[in-house]
Formats: structure tokens, C-alpha cells, sequence
């Protein structure tokens, strides 16, 4: 098991409930997506497994060790982090950016390089055109495939990833998920994935967390979820993009 979260709960003060007793855990090689509405409590659960924030009770175990054994920053170099916007450093080039998790823990610039080298060309970006670029000079989605590749430099077995698309333009967000799902497989990383986008939860995990108010209303495969919903806000959400893909065929059919 990469990391098993039991009942963990974050409070801001005695009147805030940030997250309520999310229990959930990720096997590896595992996509597991956290879907709901903005302010439901995805983004601190991600934030208390690499503990940007803390939580108040319960317990988070990565690799079988509980998180708050290690010391933060070393923490967050065993776990990558790719949140929307990407977060590049803008001062340094693409394969500088890439290599500064593997500088820090100790590799030599010719092995950071090339391994920064590797993940662009994984990424589906040229080494010749775009390790010394600054990431002003990229678009929106070759910038998050430099976030993508920083956060796998280490090799990280989990990678945590906060609405890593939704500032994308469809066929790019289209494309990019596609090329991550791929890059998943090959290197077999675990990933959490922050999204308040059924379809894109349902196209990429393996499982998916349903929270509401900081609670989990359910965890299920996306086949479970379409077969029962089993809770009427799960169906509300799942019948978002089935209701859009009924739209469209109409359209196709002429029927609309």
C-alpha cells in the first residue's frame, strides 16, 4: 500500500471543518480521484498527505510509516505535487525547473540533466526546442508538462495532483490527460487527482472519493458509480456528462 488515510479530519478554529473523517486508501500503480464542488475539502486532503497543512486527528500512513514522522520537506520530496497553474520557477529553464527535486537530493547537474532530458522527451516535448526555454516562452499546456515532469523527477511513487488541467482549452486539457494516463501506465506511479470534473474522474481513475462538505459520500470504481450512484448528489454529478453526451449525439443525429 503506497498510502492509507483512516478518519482524518481538519479543523480551522471550532467552527470550520475543513475535511470530516475521510477514510481512503491508494494501492500502487493506482489512480484515485477526489471529485466534489469547490470548497468540499479535496484540496486539504492533499495538502494534510504532504502537510502543506496539518490534520487535526486521524492518521495518514505513506509507504507504512505515519507522515508525521518525517520531516516535512523531506516528505514532500518522496511525493510529487503538481497543482493548476503549474508553479514553475520562472527564472529557471525547463530542464532546470525538472531538475531541482534530483539536485536537492543529492544528484551530480550531468545526472539531473539528463533525467530532466528523459522526462521532456517523455512528456511529448523536444529536448532541442524546449529544455532551455524559460516557461514564459510556453503555452498553458507545454507548461504543465513541465509540471508534470518536475514532479516525477525524483521518481516519486505517488504524485498528488490538484486540478492539474482545468486551465487548459479542451483539446489541449483532451490531449494532455491522454498523455498522462499513458505516462501512468508506463511508469506505474500511484496518483491522487483533485478534480471538480466527473468526466475527467471517470476517464482516469481507478477509483474515485465523492466528497460533500468535507465528508466522503462514497469510494467506488467509476463502472460502481454508473451501475449506483448509490446517493442522489453522485447522480447529479454523474449525470452531468452523460446528459452533455446525449446533447452531442443528438446534435450528431440532427435531433437537436
Amino acid at each position: 500500500m503506497i498510502l492509507d488515510v483512516q478518519d482524518i479530519c481538519k479543523n480551522y478554529g471550532p467552527e470550520i471543518r475543513a475535511v470530516d473523517s475521510i477514510s481512503f486508501s491508494v494501492a500502487a500503480g493506482e489512480i484515485v480521484a477526489l471529485v466534489g464542488e469547490s470548497g468540499c475539502g479535496k484540496t486539504t486532503t492533499l495538502k494534510c498527505i504532504n502537510r502543506l497543512v496539518d490534520r487535526t486527528s486521524g492518521s495518514i500512513a505513506f509507504m507504512g510509516t505515519d507522515v508525521e514522522m518525517f520531516d516535512p520537506p523531506t516528505l514532500r520530496r518522496q511525493i510529487g505535487w503538481v497543482m493548476q497553474g503549474d508553479g514553475l520557477f520562472p527564472h529557471l529553464t525547463v530542464a532546470e525547473n525538472i531538475a531541482v527535486t534530483p539536485r536537492l537530493l543529492g544528484a551530480d547537474k550531468t545526472t539531473a540533466r539528463a533525467r530532466a532530458c528523459d522526462l521532456i522527451t517523455s512528456m511529448g516535448l523536444s529536448v532541442d526546442e524546449h529544455a532551455d526555454r524559460l516557461p514564459d516562452t510556453l503555452s498553458g499546456g507545454q507548461r504543465q508538462r513541465v509540471g508534470i515532469a518536475r514532479a516525477l523527477a525524483a521518481q516519486p511513487p505517488l504524485l498528488l495532483l490538484d486540478e492539474p488541467f482545468g486551465a487548459l482549452d479542451p483539446i489541449t486539457r483532451d490531449r494532455l490527460r491522454g498523455d498522462f494516463k499513458a505516462l501512468q501506465a508506463r511508469l506505474g506511479f500511484a496518483a491522487i487527482l483533485v478534480t471538480h470534473d466527473m468526466a475527467e474522474a471517470l476517464l482516469l481513475a481507478d477509483r474515485i472519493v465523492v466528497m460533500k462538505e468535507g465528508r466522503a459520500l462514497t469510494c467506488a470504481t467509476p463502472r460502481q458509480l454508473l451501475a449506483d450512484p448509490g446517493d442522489s448528489y453522485v447522480e447529479s454529478l454523474i449525470e452531468t456528462p452523460r446528459r452533455q453526451a446525449r446533447a452531442v449525439e443528438a446534435l450528431e443525429q440532427g435531433n437537436a
